[in-house]
């Protein structure tokens, strides 16, 4: 845990989550089934819809499972259901628009579904055009159907209103969704701005505000919820020397490297933070006291490889405290600082622990 949790927001691709997209299609099998079993019962069904349900609920059926047990992309699960609907919607309007299947059906009030459904299954970059192609596919395909049996008079006012109703749909889906994306927009700007206020961007850790935030978030001191714990503080050794004799940017240079290398030998699961200066502080959790020193240990050893530029022997001091020596993470800090003035006085390049 080397840095603060943050809330992905994906601007730009679809808010349905893979369980939610399955129960959608369990809902779709289920609304299908059941307006086929009504219209069969009460002998309305056309032929149309007698051959598109079923086509219709083996689909959804087939996605649900490539959705469960394939590593296929989503989003392409997700646009192949929602022309499962548009096609269907579609044909089934243009269908009964026909002669002598029921003309002027009012098949088409679902077609604004298309449009729906197209900005709540797809990415926002591909909902606007699918739509536009749909809308396209609508009004030329109900054109083409009105005009074999009406006059251009009355097919025109039909389509004209299909069309326009059909506008607007799409313009206020799209404003919905603008407005969506300006807040997540907004919401993934707040996330940056409180990422650089708990991480030091120097070394790319946490810096002091972080690890007190990290601190309070594990409520470390909850008597319900005790765990052990140790806080190792480490201080690089003569490190004013570097910045005196090499200057403050390679000085600089020195912390990023030492917070890399401090990073890559902690557990995933261990806290580290720049305190401040040249000092890091690494909580490490529920582990035994010679698992910590071998922690110690290897993290004083990897840093006294380090080759900066022309800069080698660096060395660090640690001083360790454990949750057991103390009522508080405030206090086990104290106690693992004074240690590391320990480890200081007894020459540097060393460790002190309680043992």
């Amino acid at each position: 845990m080397q840095s603060l949790p943050s809330h992905n927001r994906h601007l730009n691709t679809s808010s349905v989550s893979p369980r939610l997209f399955r129960r959608l299609l369990i809902m779709a099998i289920l609304g299908f089934s059941a307006i086929w079993a009504i219209d069969f019962s009460s002998g309305l069904i056309s032929p149309f819809d007698a051959s598109a349900y079923p086509i219709c609920i083996l689909a959804f059926a087939l996605m649900y499972i490539l959705n469960t047990v394939t590593k296929l992309n989503h989003q392409s699960l997700h646009f192949i259901t929602y022309f499962i609907v548009a096609g269907y919607l579609t044909s089934s309007s243009m269908w009964h628009h026909s002669a002598p299947n029921g003309q002027f059906s009012n098949a088409a009030q679902w077609l604004g579904l298309n449009y729906v459904i197209a900005y709540l299954f797809l990415e926002v970059k591909k909902a606007a055009p699918t739509t536009i192609v749909v809308f396209t596919v609508t009004i030329i395909g109900h054109f083409a159907v009105l005009i074999q049996q009406q006059s251009f008079n009355d097919t025109m006012g039909v389509v004209l209103n299909i069309a326009i109703a059909h506008i607007i749909y799409i313009f206020l889906l799209w404003t919905v969704i603008r407005l969506r994306i300006k807040t997540d927009k907004a919401a993934a700007r707040a996330d940056v701005l409180e990422n650089y206020a708990y991480i030091d961007l120097l070394t790319r850790i946490l810096n002091r505000r972080g690890l007190e935030k990290v601190f309070t978030e594990l409520n470390l001191d909850a008597e319900e919820q005790k765990q052990s714990y140790a806080i190792l503080v480490v201080d690089i050794d003569h490190f004013k020397q570097v910045n005196d004799i090499h200057g403050h940017l390679i000085g600089d240079k020195v912390l990023s490297h030492i917070a890399a290398k401090l990073s890559r030998v902690i557990h995933p699961n261990d806290v580290l933070g720049r305190w401040g200066g040249e000092e890091f502080i690494v909580l490490t959790l529920n582990r035994t006291p010679q698992q910590v020193i071998t922690l110690a240990e290897n993290l004083r050893a990897g840093i006294s490889l380090l080759k900066i530029d022309d800069i080698a022997g660096i060395t660090i001091s640690i001083g360790i405290a454990y949750s057991s020596e103390a009522n508080t993470n405030s206090d086990v800090f104290t106690l693992a600082d004074q240690r590391l003035f320990a480890a200081k006085q007894a020459g540097r390049n060393t460790i002190r622990s309680h043992d």
